[in-house]
């Protein structure tokens, strides 16, 4: 083999050994989240109810709502406000929301704020998996936090003002859910 071939091939080698530890970072980042989420919720939420579903951490916290038959589904309507915060530790940094008294405290302003309850047909991809996940199920008048790893975010990808690799958690106050019929 020539020396350019050589050269070429242990850049190839360095590349993908460079590659593949970004992609070991990245587990160990998302593992670390997932245990943070764990304790955070253990800590704050241990005698909340907890729902886990495909890597989300719904926390019920307003129990009012438990009791109620129909809860969502895909298909159905959802009317909802939330805040949405990047999770380091805890929800730390908010990103966005549509309730006015949150942003208010928070001093979060908006170049044009649109605090009227947010409308979605519920279907599969209809939001970032993490939310998605942990949205099944909630019920007219419910309050939760859901939490999940940046595995089931935005991922690698820097959307908005949310830094890319970020742990999210989302504090959702639902307005009303309407059955497909």
């Amino acid at each position: 083999m020539s020396r350019q071939i050589h050269i070429m091939i242990a850049a190839l080698v360095t590349l993908a050994g460079a590659f593949s530890c970004a992609n070991e970072d990245k587990k160990l980042t998302i593992a670390d989240q997932e245990a943070a989420i764990d304790s955070y919720i253990s800590q704050n939420y241990a005698n909340n109810t907890v729902v886990r579903r495909n890597g989300s951490n719904r926390v019920i916290l307003d129990t009012t709502s438990v009791n109620i038959q129909d809860s969502l589904v895909y298909g159905d309507s959802l009317y909802f406000y939330y805040a949405g915060y990047v999770f380091t530790r805890s929800p730390s940094t908010l990103f966005s929301t549509n309730n006015r008294t949150v942003a208010e405290e928070s001093g979060f302003t908006l170049s044009d704020p649109d605090y009227s309850v947010r409308k979605i047909l519920f279907t599969e991809g209809c939001l970032v998996d993490g939310l998605e996940n942990g949205m099944y199920g909630v019920k007219d008048g419910g309050h939760c936090i859901i939490l999940f790893s940046a595995q089931y975010g935005f991922y690698d990808s820097y959307v908005y003002n949310i830094p890319k690799l970020s742990a999210l958690a989302y504090e959702i106050w639902v307005d009303r859910v309407i059955k497909k019929d």
